[in-house]
């Protein structure tokens, strides 16, 4: 398979992970890495990416943690060192795609973050479901069965924003005229 980008050499694969991990302000999921990391560069692949992260901690340039039962990841002292060293090996527009796509998967997580969504069952064919976006509103509805509340919770997690925006604008419609 041909592959089209610049990065090709395990070193640049790690240059890259360590780059893209200095614009985290938090520890984050190897898969949030992974599409970091993938979205800069088509030169490499997932199992090329594996490898390379995974020698990354046996050198202790990044370190594992686990926060609420969930493995994270973050970079240590001597990975930025070894990023801001070698931070030119890599084209600029790669570095420039690196920073783009940890903004990316940083505003993905503080988005799901906000979004919260519970399902509770009152009876056999009473379920209510409580949507909330923090900060900005929350609503319970009732529904008759379980997959209607899979259903709005899906949709909740996916479109919290623009139900906002439609249950807003249904609100404040001036229904006198």
């Amino acid at each position: 398979m041909i592959r089209y980008g610049f990065i090709r050499t395990k070193d640049e694969i790690k240059f890259l992970i360590l780059t893209c991990m200095t614009y985290l302000p938090f520890p984050v999921s190897y898969d949030a890495i992974v599409d970091i990391c993938t979205w800069c560069d088509d030169g490499f692949g997932y199992f090329e990416l594996s490898e390379a992260f995974s020698e990354l901690q046996d050198s202790k340039h990044v370190q594992k943690t686990e926060t609420d039962g969930e493995e994270v990841f973050s970079i240590t002292q001597k990975g930025r060192e070894t990023a801001d060293a070698f931070q030119n090996r890599l084209p600029y527009t790669v570095r420039e795609a690196a920073e783009l796509s940890a903004l990316r998967v940083i505003r993905k997580i503080r988005r799901d973050a906000q979004v919260f969504v519970t399902t509770e069952q009152k009876d056999e064919k009473d379920f209510v479901v409580e949507m909330t976006m923090q900060d900005v509103f929350s609503v319970r509805m009732n529904v008759v069965s379980l997959q209607q509340a899979a259903l709005l919770e899906q949709n909740f997690k996916k479109h919290a924003e623009e139900m906002y925006q439609q249950l807003l604008s249904t609100l404040t419609h001036n229904y006198e005229e």
